[in-house]
């Protein structure tokens, strides 16, 4: 597996695995015997093993056999010279120790993650080194994650497509193709293209998804016909326009989410949606009234949003202009369940029949990107809680609340954490050092663009 860990002192370190993952299988069988667990933490080697660790092989399935898949030749172990366990011989770094499963586990975090979002302190085991070998001329690896798309986005990529045909295999042959988009940090955003051939044949696929190994944590599955580039967005955005009915197309569930999840209000507990967005067959037909056609770009809308609601203080209904009815505003909420109390007020507006969806999140979103508003209101959703739908009968519209979550505003008990942004210092600190380098007209630092999207506070988002 790929963990991170955090160096408490020179010979200490948090293993930071997550309770879903095999590390922490493999601790709680030592756990029960009362064995300490040997651990080697192997830094660079052949690149294919990267991949390896992070792949979502099933249970009992070496990684090593996978990597010697992928490159088409085996991986060669040695053994470690204070641990009984083996490690791949072109290793640059093995970091060598155990854990003691009687000890306690200690701090660890908070860490800026691949989510865009700090992961908060929470309790782990700890790591103790027993020897830190390398190589001659050793390389350390290493890579940034945060705010996507960033280099670790491509690995996620890369399961996309080496996993499609196992799925297709073993589970469901009707799969045609599978997309994760990089603004949903694989885990919350899943499409699935499907040859249908029979009434409530999406929800089939989306149950079976749901338990699939790893993609038990798909937070959004968005199903389509095999006729929908699942690569071309606005056209995917259309389907969902033109094929949803937000009463009866969207399948609301609950259970086991990522670790890095932090829109639930339980820790790794959380809503899940399925969208039916396949063409309807006579059996699911239900008489939806759809959307107005309208011939201009949202100005109405955004006028009479603005008019209307003096808390909405940004709005960007940009998809109009895709044939896609849908608008993201940004709320300053200032009460309880204020945004269910905007949306029945909005919908219940004439000039509202022209919509299919109000997303509404934070104002300190980027309101130019839709890229940034998917990827931020991706992570700050949990459709069974964040999932209103209000209106006219026959005439639903669907609202996200995509807000970040307070104990004031939402009764909400955990911690919300922060966008990943590097603070003013150490971007003046890292900018310093350019010029000794001779690339004083060095690209700048990605954190300039999101400054002003922080929530007050550090890693832990203030009220």
């Amino acid at each position: 597996g790929m963990y991170r860990m955090q160096i408490i002192d020179e010979k200490t370190c948090g293993m930071h695995w997550h309770r879903h993952k095999g590390g922490a299988k493999h601790f709680e069988k030592y756990k029960q015997e009362g064995k300490k667990m040997p651990v080697a933490v192997v830094l660079g080697g052949d690149p294919v093993y990267t991949y390896a660790a992070t792949a979502p092989m099933p249970d009992n399935f070496d990684e090593y056999l996978l990597a010697g898949f992928v490159r088409k030749k085996p991986v060669r172990l040695v053994k470690c010279l204070t641990q009984d366990i083996e490690v791949p011989e072109d290793a640059d770094f093995v970091i060598e120790g155990y854990i003691d499963p009687a000890e306690e586990f200690i701090n660890e975090g908070p860490f800026g993650d691949h989510t865009g979002f700090y992961s908060l302190q929470d309790k782990y085991p700890a790591f103790h080194i027993t020897a830190i070998t390398h190589r001659k001329d050793a390389v350390y690896p290493a890579t940034i994650v945060g705010i996507p798309p960033q280099e670790d986005a491509w690995i996620g990529k890369a399961s996309e497509r080496i996993f499609l045909a196992p799925l297709q295999l073993a589970i469901l042959p009707e799969i045609v193709d599978i997309s994760m988009p990089v603004e949903g940090v694989v885990h919350n955003l899943v499409i699935i293209k499907i040859k249908k051939e029979y009434p409530g044949h999406a929800s089939k696929v989306m149950n079976s998804i749901w338990g699939a190994g790893q993609m038990m944590f798909s937070k959004i599955l968005l199903v389509v016909d095999d006729t929908v580039d699942i690569e071309d967005y606005m056209e995917i955005g259309r389907q969902i326009i033109k094929n949803v009915n937000p009463e009866t197309d969207l399948l609301l569930s609950s259970g086991p989410v990522d670790v890095l999840d932090h829109a639930g209000n339980k820790p790794s507990l959380g809503g899940k949606v399925g969208i039916d967005a396949t063409t309807k067959t006579f059996e699911e037909s239900t008489g939806y009234n759809k959307a107005k056609v309208i011939d201009d770009d949202g100005k109405a809308i955004k006028d009479n949003i603005e008019n209307a609601f003096p808390e909405i203080k940004k709005i960007n209904t940009s998809l109009f202009e895709k044939n896609i009815n849908v608008v993201f505003v940004g709320i300053d909420k200032n009460k309880k369940n204020h945004v269910s109390l905007v949306h029945d007020k909005l919908t219940s507006m004439e000039v509202a029949k022209c919509l299919f969806a109000v997303v509404y999140t934070d104002v300190e979103a980027d309101f130019n990107s839709l890229d940034m508003l998917i990827w931020r209101c991706a992570n700050n959703y949990d459709p069974k809680r964040d999932t209103i739908i209000s209106g006219d009968a026959g005439r639903k519209i669907l609202g996200i609340d995509a807000t970040r979550k307070t104990a004031k505003y939402d009764d909400f008990e955990r911690p919300w954490p922060n966008i990943v942004v590097m603070d003013e210092g150490t971007i003046n600190k890292i900018d310093s050092k350019w010029p000794k380098f001779g690339l004083e007209n060095f690209y700048p630092s990605p954190s300039l663009n999101f400054i002003n999207q922080r929530y007050k506070g550090k890693a832990v988002a203030e009220e």
